[in-house]
């Protein structure tokens, strides 16, 4: 009797305890904000795989794409507080208006640029933004590029949109709210800032509250806006990127072997990014342009010309949120930068 009862009970712990988590795992919530699929979902389940294959099962990860789990905003938010621990999607301003030289128009002109500023040998637009992620309780990993921003039209503009002294007919121009950078190089370029929130940008163009959207990218202008956009215009406003980042504390618990592994899988496919990137761009624009949107790119003379109005204009206006000092060191190292 006892040796009938006791064997199957020992095979049922014995299953059992092999079903188990590895002693000591974490099981944590990634979450990004594009859809299923894109380039970040898919870097994001590369991380995962790497991390728990690596880790033999002390990391384990449920993963929230597209926005399940709210805005990026929201999100990023989230992560500060700990109720998300890892993250790829911008960083959130709202705790810290530092960390708006995440979009500083033309903080970086061109993909080389780009890679020098934040994955390079010296990249010190990463090391910037890493310190002040570090004040809202963030461990930045890595960084994944997303495209260069531009401007969208609704209508074929008469002037010349690459020449940022050219008249522009008293045009309204999306800006993202509470963007001091973009008002500023919207008005700066001719235009009347319109504030405009994401999601409201398609009703916007569509009805004419605004005659063109400043903040998008080639994909997300393509994929979003495609039925209301009659003219693309890749100024290269901003490079348009999200970071690979941690609760802080929670990355803290973790061993310095587990912090390696998390490091080295992140920075490893976050750094793919840059070159998939830069084809998605040209993809998309020629997409665009074979759905009958007329295509403007600014010679390398206007894009010197555009970013030249730009930081002497606009950044001054930003020198008590991101500091004068980060202002001044940036302009020396872009100056130096060919």
């Amino acid at each position: 009797m006892k040796k009938s009862f006791w064997k199957p009970f020992l095979a049922v712990c014995l299953v059992g305890a092999l079903c188990l988590p590895a002693l000591g795992a974490v099981k944590w919530k990634m979450a990004h904000y594009m859809p299923v699929d894109s380039m970040i979902d898919d870097i994001a389940k590369n991380i995962i795989a790497e991390v728990e294959e690596k880790s033999k099962g002390e990391i384990k990860f449920d993963l929230f794409p597209a926005q399940q789990l709210g805005s990026w905003e929201e999100m990023s938010q989230q992560i500060m507080r700990g109720a998300i621990q890892v993250g790829i999607m911008p960083v959130s301003a709202v705790y810290n208006q530092a960390l708006q030289i995440r979009v500083l128009p033309y903080c970086v002109m061109n993909w080389k640029q780009a890679r020098e500023a934040f994955i390079g040998e010296n990249p010190y637009l990463f090391n910037i933004l890493a310190k002040e992620m570090d004040k809202s309780r963030l461990k930045a990993l890595a960084v994944v590029a997303e495209g260069f921003g531009g401007m969208g039209f609704s209508r074929v503009p008469s002037f010349d949109p690459c020449d940022p002294d050219s008249g522009k007919n008293g045009f309204k121009a999306r800006v993202p709210g509470g963007n001091i950078a973009f008002e500023s190089m919207a008005q700066e370029f001719g235009y009347i800032p319109t504030s405009v929130a994401w999601g409201e940008i398609y009703m916007a163009l569509q009805t004419g509250l605004v005659d063109c959207q400043m903040g998008g990218q080639p994909y997300s202008t393509q994929s979003q806006f495609i039925d209301v956009t009659k003219a693309w215009v890749q100024l290269n406003t901003h490079f348009q990127h999200s970071f690979v980042y941690v609760n802080k504390k929670a990355w803290e618990k973790l061993s310095p072997e587990l912090k390696e592994i998390l490091q080295t899988a992140a920075r490893k496919y976050a750094d793919t990014s840059f070159e998939r990137a830069e084809k998605e761009d040209a993809m998309y624009m020629q997409k665009m342009a074979d759905a009958g949107v007329k295509i403007y790119v600014p010679t390398d003379d206007q894009y010197a010309k555009l970013a030249a109005k730009i930081r002497a204009k606009t950044w001054p206006k930003l020198e008590g949120i991101v500091g004068k000092a980060t202002i001044d060191n940036l302009l020396a190292v872009l100056n130096s930068v060919k």
